[in-house]
């Protein structure tokens, strides 16, 4: 699944002819709008004469922004939900005194066969 979030998302997204920078698991960049994915769990989907045959597979996505994020987040539900991911929520919108950034999480799923 890492492979195929890669390739999805890429290590950046265009917004308005803008890069907004987009890693795994952490962002070590200088930008102060980013994009941070990371897979948070896989569990059993399907089972079969006491095999696994399949697994749901959900990612959280961090939009960081200083900014308005919303454009951001418009895209990734599109980009996500045009390769089969099925998006399950966002979270509460916050803000981190420390960075000054605004922050939300996406969380998307799909089913994938082992």
């Amino acid at each position: 699944m890492n492979s195929e979030l890669q390739n999805i998302l890429g290590d950046f997204l265009l917004i308005d002819s803008n890069s907004v920078p987009v890693s795994q698991t952490k962002y070590t960049g200088n930008e102060n709008t980013y994009v941070v994915w990371s897979i948070i769990n896989e569990t059993p989907a399907l089972n079969a004469n006491d095999e696994d045959l399949a697994s749901i597979v959900s990612v959280d996505i961090d939009i960081c922004s200083i900014t308005n994020y919303l454009k951001i987040k418009k895209e990734i539900k599109k980009i996500m939900q045009a390769n089969e991911w099925v998006w399950t929520g966002d979270s509460a919108e916050m803000f981190d005194e420390n960075t000054g950034l605004y922050y939300q999480t996406c969380t998307f799923e799909k089913e994938r066969m082992i």
